[in-house]
């Protein structure tokens, strides 16, 4: 479904220090209010992260958008907010909203996915804006994940399709804001079902992490009873190990 406010999930992701011992006490890292500011010693990507505690069971809740590019209503229709009598949803207005309040507080941080809807929002900004949220992107509290235009189908689509639609998001991406906003995971919450084509493309890409949201309830259940939503995904048979092996993470909700 489309999602017009911050949506929270608490997942096991962290910046390559992951705890999952129970029993010991729970540190709750927000992504919201996690950010750690040092004036110029601020640095995007992992180096941004908060600081994990070894002891503790270390719990990240991410903020982040799930704007569908095409439902219920039309990519436009979306964007601007239109036939609210269709669904009540207007993208611009959660982007106005989100870097107001990253600029409003230096301590939060906010991770926005799907890139069609940001390039739009983009070119309504004034010049001074586009300046602040560059620098909302290099210090890291705004985050790109997934980097396409859009969140692709796994099933139906040609691979051909899936690339040209990741270029094409990720090379705006980098045009705009450089290295900084690289994705460093791949983030498929809502695809029903899941290939292991598209994680070999994706780990071929270079992410670091693949996250999902959608599995059989049969397996999920399995995968939840022997606390296995956590794997390295070996996606192809073809090309030598690690060429095609992706950490995947699939979301507790």
């Amino acid at each position: 479904g489309f999602v017009t406010d911050h949506m929270i999930a608490a997942v096991s992701l962290s910046c390559r220090n992951r705890v999952g011992v129970m029993g010991f006490p729970v540190a709750l890292m927000f992504f919201l209010g996690g950010a750690v500011l040092r004036g110029s010693a601020v640095k995007c990507g992992y180096q941004s992260c908060p600081v994990t505690k070894p002891d503790m069971l270390n719990v990240h809740l991410i903020p982040h958008t799930h704007d569908d590019v095409g439902w219920l209503k039309t990519v436009d229709q979306y964007f601007f907010g239109v036939r609210n009598d269709i669904q009540h949803a207007g993208v611009q207005y959660i982007l106005d909203s989100v870097i107001s309040q990253l600029l409003a507080d230096p301590s939060k941080r906010f991770i926005y996915v799907e890139v069609v809807f940001f390039a739009r929002w983009w070119e309504l900004q004034t010049e001074a804006m586009q300046q602040a949220v560059r620098q909302l992107v290099a210090e890291g509290r705004l985050e790109f994940v997934n980097g396409g235009w859009c969140m692709n189908d796994e099933a139906s689509v040609h691979y051909n399709a899936v690339i040209d639609q990741m270029s094409l998001g990720l090379h705006f991406l980098k045009e705009t804001f450089g290295e900084c906003s690289r994705p460093r995971v791949a983030w498929h919450i809502d695809p029903f079902g899941h290939s292991r084509e598209q994680a070999s493309l994706f780990a071929q890409m270079g992410y670091d992490g693949f996250f999902l949201g959608r599995i059989d309830y049969q397996d999920k259940f399995h995968r939840e009873s022997l606390r296995e939503m956590e794997q390295l995904w070996r996606a192809s048979r073809n090309l030598d190990p690690p060429s095609a092996d992706l950490f995947t993470g699939i979301l507790p909700n």
